[in-house]
């Protein structure tokens, strides 16, 4: 595959202010493992073009990607489809309920709901995730056919997070068939020990995958507290409603 080694220099660069939440030059030469001349000389360019702002020595990225995230946050039909079920969901749960998509392999955030008993997640709007370790992510991989799951899991692998992720082929092959037979797909302490999820499927008429819909929470508490029959029921009307709204998104 052709790629431009200048684009990708850029993209380093910006991915490396985002990390550090702004940085100076010799913190980019550092992050990247560029030379230090051509850090400089890609963030001259970038702050010319208005994608950087610079406050003494310091560069930030510049307000004007808000309007790129807006743009493929509204083009999304799921981000538009899913805002008032996601919202209703954990209102009733009082749980943390995520509305996400696969794209490139890898699962990403389109929405998060807190609800009034959430605990803290690394995982915010935007964030890309590993498929195999979340409830939303095996619940799309189940849907997936094989061929595609198999390139995703040659892509990226399958990493361990924690005892409980799976990490080889046959389990995760295992997983999706049993998920494929009861609709639900469970994330117990894979990708953080003691917190647990059930996800569903957000699928059109011919099964294509749109995402998923997933609550989470400690585990203790998605296990002992709520009536499981009950949250299943919950989250397959939220991920049906979504459905039934992208028919007329």
């Amino acid at each position: 595959m052709d790629r431009i080694d200048a684009v990708v220099k850029t993209l380093d660069v910006l991915e490396a202010l985002w990390q550090a939440d702004g940085a100076g030059v010799t913190e980019v030469t550092e992050r990247t493992g560029l030379a230090k001349s051509t850090v400089h000389a890609h963030l001259t360019t970038l702050r010319s073009k208005g994608y950087v702002v610079q406050e003494d020595d310091e560069y930030r990225l510049s307000l004007r990607f808000l309007s790129f995230g807006e743009h493929v946050k509204h083009a999304e039909p799921l981000y538009e489809a899913s805002e008032t079920p996601i919202t209703d969901l954990a209102e009733r749960t009082g749980e943390r309920v995520l509305c996400s998509t696969a794209q490139n392999g890898l699962g990403t955030a389109l929405r998060a709901c807190d609800g009034d008993r959430s605990v803290p997640s690394d995982i915010t709007v935007g964030t890309h995730t590993y498929l195999h370790c979340s409830a939303g992510g095996k619940a799309m991989l189940a849907h997936f056919d094989e061929e595609r799951v198999a390139d995703i899991v040659d892509t990226w692998g399958l990493p361990a997070f924690s005892d409980e992720t799976i990490t080889t082929w046959d389990e995760l092959t295992a997983e999706l068939e049993t998920i494929r037979e009861e609709g639900l797909a469970y994330n117990r302490g894979e990708y953080l020990p003691g917190l647990s999820a059930v996800g569903a499927p957000i699928l059109d008429n011919d099964d294509t995958v749109y995402g998923a819909v997933a609550i989470s929470g400690p585990t203790h508490r998605l296990e002992n507290e709520w009536d499981i029959d009950d949250l299943h029921n919950q989250l397959l009307s939220a991920a049906n409603t979504i459905e039934v709204n992208l028919l007329f998104t």
